[in-house]
């Protein structure tokens, strides 16, 4: 087995389907079939299932999946090692951000990079989660900094921070307390995200286990509207506390219980850190723990003092 081998093996088992990996990879049907009757001679198993619909994992073959994958990611950072002794970095780096940790992240990130890897451009993409996991997986992306999901457990995401969601409102609304239990959200007009994000199925969730009726006055894909919304008075928002204006709004963390996210870094399977980009990737994990960090330090932006 080598590297070509493993990472043909992974995208085959992703897809389910040699055609559809065939063009994702690009390279012939014929070179993958090829490569993978090599491998089971080889091992002497059967790694897939194959029929009419498609292929799927043998246990034998679930079993080489795992090492295929750990193959593949210790050669790729082997090969970035090799590299960055060599001084040899990526000259782009290609960024994918949530809508509530671009405002955040991209300033501090663009400022490390320009610090540490002078000359390198950083190209800035944004979208929920599901639209991360694309562009990584269409090879759009060289990294993404995203919520914790189902989504992008393939990519092995490394988890940075986990922060808590807040009750937002208007500043001319009644002040809200420090802390709000899960079940007084139903006292609350609710302006929240549509079932496409893990957010609002969380919430939904935690809804049904507690008996709980969210009274849902908007819905929304758009962190912006969502954020205009509650400022302008048209109800309360479950978001990020790091997304709340505090020159507009003000915010209570939810507790009892507390609705969490992980922040995590994903890159590609492969490819990203055969880039170069294992120097940066370090770089930029340091400088969104201490963001992060100085954000939660400051108190004072967490509730204002003159409301």
């Amino acid at each position: 087995m080598n590297l070509a081998s493993c990472q043909y093996l992974i995208k085959i088992a992703e897809h389910g389907s040699l055609s559809n990996a065939a063009v994702v990879l690009g390279v012939t049907q014929s070179a993958l079939s090829r490569a993978i009757r090599e491998m089971e001679t080889e091992l002497g198993v059967s790694v897939f299932h194959r029929d009419g619909r498609g292929v799927s994992l043998t246990e034998d073959g679930k079993l080489v999946l795992e090492a295929a994958q750990s193959v593949s990611s210790a050669l790729i950072d082997l090969r970035s090692t090799l590299e960055t002794n060599k001084g040899m970095v990526a000259r782009e780096v290609r960024v994918g951000f949530l809508p509530s940790t671009a405002k955040l992240l991209s300033v501090p990130m663009m400022a490390r990079l320009r610090e540490d890897f002078p000359g390198t451009r950083m190209q800035i993409s944004e979208g929920a989660t599901g639209h991360l996991a694309e562009w990584l997986n269409d090879g759009r992306l060289d990294l993404a900094i995203t919520n914790d999901s189902p989504a992008i457990k393939r990519f092995n995401p490394e988890p940075v921070v986990t922060h808590r969601l807040h009750l937002a409102a208007a500043r001319s609304a009644p002040r809200l307390p420090r802390e709000i239990p899960f079940s007084e959200l139903a006292n609350y007009p609710i302006v929240l995200q549509t079932r496409n994000h893990s957010t609002r199925r969380e919430v939904e969730h935690i809804a049904h286990d507690q008996n709980v009726r969210i009274n849902i006055t908007a819905e929304s894909d758009s962190l912006t509207a969502m954020t205009q919304l509650i400022s302008a008075g048209f109800g309360y928002g479950l978001i990020p506390h790091f997304a709340v204006d505090y020159s507009t709004m003000q915010s209570s963390v939810v507790t009892n219980p507390g609705i969490e996210r992980t922040i995590c870094l994903v890159t590609p399977l492969a490819g990203a850190r055969s880039r170069g980009l294992s120097p940066m990737i370090r770089s930029f994990r340091n400088e969104i723990r201490a963001v992060y960090q100085r954000f939660s330090d400051d108190q004072s932006l967490m509730v204002p003092t003159d409301i």
